[in-house]
């Protein structure tokens, strides 16, 4: 009940105060000259079209599509870039022979794995690079 009693002693001095208040005018052309200072401001902040991806960038990735397209998808055809095997007969000690046996990478998923990583490589250093710069 006190509570009550207080949030309507506060209403009414509010109440009191705000009738008080007197109201004012605002010129004729108060909206007109708000949107002048607004455009003022605007034009300040206005900066040139910058895409996302550069026409450099774009180059690159179409010349790594090239790339990727021109890698034969069957093992009888010769492949332009010349995947190593990899030796992993030292695997034999930990009994694991069995299951590494068992997976077969094809030439085109281990160069799409090997390129997916020098990329990610490049990302790292690129945004290092960049971080640092906006910091100093």
């Amino acid at each position: 009940m006190g509570e009550n009693k207080h949030i309507k002693e506060l209403d009414d001095f509010s109440k009191k105060y705000i009738k008080d208040i007197d109201t004012e005018k605002l010129s004729p052309e108060f909206t007109s000259e708000l949107m002048k200072k607004i455009q003022v401001l605007n034009v300040y902040k206005v900066q040139p079209f910058t895409p996302l991806i550069s026409k450099k960038v774009w180059f690159l990735i179409g010349l790594l599509l090239v790339a990727i397209l021109s890698i034969p998808f069957n093992s009888n055809e010769e492949s332009i870039l010349s995947v190593p095997e990899l030796d992993v007969t030292f695997l034999n000690k930990f009994q694991l022979s069995n299951l590494i046996e068992s997976v077969s990478i094809s030439n085109t998923t281990f160069s799409i794995i090997c390129l997916f990583g020098l990329m990610i490589f490049i990302q790292f250093i690129y945004l290092k690079k960049y971080f640092e710069s906006r910091i100093h």
